[in-house]
């Protein structure tokens, strides 16, 4: 395996039979696909089968990969609409099930940093979480996978105007909503 391998080639490799390859995109993308579907769906546990569906859907459809995007605007595609398909059955489910979620404010502190650290954590996570799907959607690709405008465009298949439209809503909710934690943190 190559690590200095395009993820392009490393695709293209794949579909010639080399699943060395296949097997070196999916560690490439192990960590930071993670933690983007972690923050979509704001449920670290449900993460490794979305990966896993992920992946599977680019199995499915690597033939159909023609190059006009990178393979990591098409691959983020992907992991966004099984996120986004998630989202809407665990929706369904709970309107026919209404039972109570449980709040994400019940989680203790995490396990690294202060307290204190843990708690703002917890703040800004809950805050995202509420944003509307598709101000968290470029509000996580802009911020935690620190893709640029045109690429976020291209990924989830909105205009770019939308998408710089998009981050600034959620920026002004993000500030009202965090307004009164960071005065009780004394953070400006």
């Amino acid at each position: 395996m190559t690590h200095s391998a395009s993820d392009e080639a490393l695709l293209a490799g794949f579909l010639s039979g080399d699943e060395a390859m296949f097997a070196e995109l999916v560690h490439r993308y192990e960590r930071p696909l993670h933690a983007f579907i972690c923050r979509l769906t704001g449920e670290p546990a449900i993460a490794p089968d979305l990966f896993q569906e992920t992946f599977l859907r680019v199995v499915q459809h690597a033939g159909r990969f023609e190059g006009r995007s990178r393979f990591k605007t098409w691959l983020y595609a992907i992991a966004a609409n099984q996120c986004r398909s998630h989202v809407r059955k665990q929706a369904r489910r709970r309107l026919q099930h209404a039972d109570a979620v449980p709040d994400p404010a019940d989680a203790g502190p995490g396990p690294n940093g202060t307290a204190q650290a843990a708690q703002i954590g917890e703040h800004i996570a809950r805050a995202v979480a509420v944003l509307p799907p598709a101000q968290r959607e470029v509000f996580v690709l802009r911020t935690y996978d620190e893709m640029p405008y045109a690429q976020i465009a291209e990924t989830l298949g909105r205009p770019l105007g939308t998408v710089k439209t998009q981050m600034r809503a959620a920026l002004q909710k993000l500030r009202r909503e965090l307004h009164s934690i960071a005065e009780a943190y004394g953070v400006s």
